[in-house]
Parts: C-alpha cells; structure tokens; sequence
C-alpha cells in the first residue's frame, strides 16, 4: 500500500509541476495544512471516547457489558475465555459508538486471547469481519471529522450508515458461517 501512495503522490506532483508550476509549493502546503488541523480535529473526539472507555473499565461496566453481549458472543465466537469475551464486548461496544481506532486496542488484545497456532481460527476470522464491518449506531469519527471540516448538520449521515454499516455485518457475518461453520 505504501507503494501505491508513493506512486500516486508522485505522480500527481509531478503533473502539477508540468501544468502548473507555480501553484506547486501553495498546493502542498494548504494540504498539509488541512490534513493537521483535520487530524488535530479529531484528537479531542479520541481523547473523549478513549477517556469514557477507561472510565467504563474502571467502573466494571465492561463486566456489565460482557454480560449484556454474552448471547450475541456465544453465537458469534463459540466458546471463549472470559478475558477474550470482555475485549470482545469492549471491541463491539467502540465499533457501535463509532471509534474504530479506539476499539483496535480490545481487538488485538482479544485475538492474542483467542489464537495460538499460525492459521485463523473461526473466532479469529469472524473477530476480524465484525471488527471490520460493525454496525455504528453513533459514527462519532464521521461526525467529529464532519464537524471539524464547517459541515453544516454533521450527524445527518446517522440513518444512512446504520443502514450500510448492518447491511456489511450481516453480510460479512455470513460469509464466516458459510466459509467455517457454526461456532462450536
């Protein structure tokens, strides 16, 4: 992958340069610009739900939700440990908020859990498709990027994503039973 952005950057700079060579220094860097005070942007929404996350851990209310989760878990993933089924629950609660990259922590602490040998395991794989293909009922990255970039109704996106984001689970979720099986 990062072959193809070398190229693609590359290629698109050195177009620039041809057609117009004076707008090249300007164009990198208002987009450098705008790339930090978009990531910057997103900052205060990780540090938000990163935050509510360990305040939940702390609370016992990722115990709570493991137990609220546990039917959804067995049916998914089978039989797991204890301590893979709370990172499992942690992943699938961050995915539904819509914080993908704070639910990446609980995901690979979940299959460091539950793989051991070379080949991906059922649980492994179908750990991978939920994680990929959750449904978010809040899609607060969107959102805070949307916010961050002037959009005029940030959250107006709400209904379309639940819709895509179940349609892919469901789908995703599928392919795992057809491919492995029910779990065990």
């Amino acid at each position: 992958m990062n072959i193809v952005w070398t190229v693609v950057t590359a290629t698109a700079l050195a177009a620039l340069t041809f057609i117009e060579p004076q707008s090249v220094l300007s164009v990198c860097v208002d987009s450098c610009s705008q790339a930090v005070s978009a990531a910057l942007g997103l900052c205060g929404v990780y540090c938000l739900w990163l935050g509510i996350f360990e305040v939940a851990e702390r609370c016992k209310l990722v115990e709570g939700l493991s137990a609220c989760f546990h039917r959804l878990n067995k049916f998914l993933y089978g039989n797991v440990s204890q301590a893979a089924e709370r990172y499992i629950s942690l992943n699938l609660a961050s995915n539904m908020l819509g914080v993908g990259n704070a639910a990446t922590p609980s995901a690979i602490a979940a299959i460091k859990e539950t793989e051991r040998g070379d080949t991906l395991s059922r649980t492994g794989a179908m750990l991978f498709v939920v994680n990929a293909t959750s449904v978010q009922l809040i899609p607060a990255t969107v959102i805070g990027l949307r916010a961050s970039l002037g959009s005029a109704n940030p959250s107006d996106i709400l209904l379309p994503n639940l819709i895509a984001t179940a349609f892919t689970s469901v789908v995703g979720v599928a392919l795992v039973f057809c491919a492995y099986g029910r779990a065990k």
